[in-house]
């Protein structure tokens, strides 16, 4: 359990939404669903993905055996990424899609790419190009590390048949502890899109949170969406992760929060596109700079993860929402507590 950033009280955390999100599944989400196959890409792109997916299984290998080792490491993720094409490979992922029709396409093969381009990738992407100009930080290598990992479990989640065996191997059931979340998330300098934030956790539950590699990756692409969101926007360059039981006894969900501060023009931005609250950028459609998938990304996984029927119903019910408090935006999401 990591310690209270105590930004925002617990009682305040707890007021967002009922403590009881219904559930409507018969069988627990398995973290699937979300996924299109490299079929839906043209030649050009599924060499790109075979790419990315061979480039980062290389830094995941290099970073899992050698983390403990910077003096080894650095020089060999230098290596790779001046000789592996990583640079090539960043600039190309750019364009990833570009090919698809101009009217919009299949909108999960643009969930999808959206993931591929986000998710965990560019947070890699820009500490392996600091590396390679000379900027060291041995304390990074630990996050390169997940940042990797989960990369490729993104992956997998959103291309089954990319990695068939890794894919099998991640829908094999075992259970996935809270602390996986809080380890690669406490402190440090996150990195998304030319910006920096410092990410402060307040888990306040100890237990399962997974049965499978895949529900895990399922929760690490809605985390990655609301964590790169605020990073985005955080006037003060600081992102709060907050994770509560819900109830606080004998839980049966979990309610995750991240919170950023807000300039009063983005304040004002979101108020005048949702004057009944900012919980509609859950559908999807509005952004400030992106392309408006990323939150509807996670609003369609909880929908998965609870048997919901439509967006609104989950933003009615209050499985998931947004809120401006203050000088601060709140976006929450519920997800089903693993059985241990």
């Amino acid at each position: 359990m990591s310690l209270p950033n105590d930004s925002i009280p617990p009682k305040t955390l707890y007021g967002l939404a009922p403590a009881a999100p219904p559930s409507y599944r018969t069988l627990r989400y398995d973290g699937g669903g979300m996924a299109v196959s490299l079929d839906d890409f043209p030649p050009d792109d599924r060499a790109l993905l075979h790419q990315l997916y061979a480039g980062l299984s290389a830094a995941y290998v290099e970073l899992r055996e050698r983390r403990d080792q910077p003096d080894l490491l650095i020089p060999r993720l230098r290596d790779l990424y001046h000789h592996n094409g990583w640079a090539d490979l960043v600039a190309s992922m750019r364009g990833l899609g570009a090919e698809l029709p101009a009217d919009g396409g299949n909108r999960r093969v643009r969930q999808v790419i959206h993931d591929l381009r986000g998710g965990a990738f560019q947070a890699l992407a820009i500490n392996l190009q600091l590396l390679s100009m000379g900027y060291e930080r041995p304390d990074d290598l630990h996050r390169m590390f997940f940042l990797a990992r989960d990369q490729l479990k993104i992956m997998r989640n959103s291309l089954p048949d990319l990695d068939p065996a890794g894919r099998a191997r991640d829908e094999e059931q075992r259970l996935h502890h809270v602390g996986l979340l809080v380890e690669k998330w406490q402190g440090g300098d996150y990195k998304f899109q030319g910006h920096d934030a410092v990410v402060r956790m307040d888990c306040r539950y100890e237990g399962a949170i997974a049965e499978r590699c895949l529900e895990f990756s399922a929760l690490d692409r809605v985390l990655y969406n609301l964590v790169n969101n605020a990073t985005a926007h955080a006037a003060d360059n600081i992102v709060d992760v907050s994770i509560l039981p819900l109830p606080s006894s004998d839980p049966h969900h979990l309610r995750f929060v991240v919170a950023n501060s807000v300039t009063p023009e983005q304040q004002a931005a979101l108020a005048a596109h949702f004057p009944d609250g900012p919980g509609r950028l859950f559908a999807g459609g509005f952004t400030t700079g992106g392309n408006g998938l990323g939150m509807r990304i996670c609003a369609d996984f909880v929908c998965n993860a609870y048997g919901l029927a439509s967006v609104e119903q989950g933003l009615a019910e209050g499985h998931f929402g947004a809120r401006l408090l203050d000088s601060r935006f709140l976006a929450w999401v519920h997800w089903p507590i693993a059985a241990d």
